[in-house]
């Protein structure tokens, strides 16, 4: 079986993630531009919703990986269980 290379896909993937970075930069940039003095006036209160959104978002990964991790475990152990039973039905 041909193994087909990997490469273009992850350079594919890399290029659209820059693309859509340089696209949320841009937006984000023409929004702080529009609304420059309430950004100045709000300033605490943005950098608070950062912070907590960067928490969360921590968070979120925290969890997913502890749910992958407790998934491969119960895998493993469905995985020993099932082998040690002998079959059902003879074959």
């Amino acid at each position: 079986m041909p193994v087909l290379p990997v490469a273009p896909r992850v350079r594919r993937t890399w290029w659209l993630a820059l693309g859509d970075t340089l696209t949320i930069g841009m937006g984000l940039g023409y929004l702080a531009h529009q609304y420059r003095e309430a950004l100045v006036a709000n300033s605490v209160a943005i950098g608070l919703g950062v912070v907590g959104a960067i928490g969360g978002a921590l968070l979120l990964r925290a969890s997913v990986r502890v749910l992958r991790r407790a998934n491969l475990r119960i895998d493993a152990i469905f995985t020993d269980e099932l082998d040690d039973r002998p079959s059902p039905r003879p074959r």
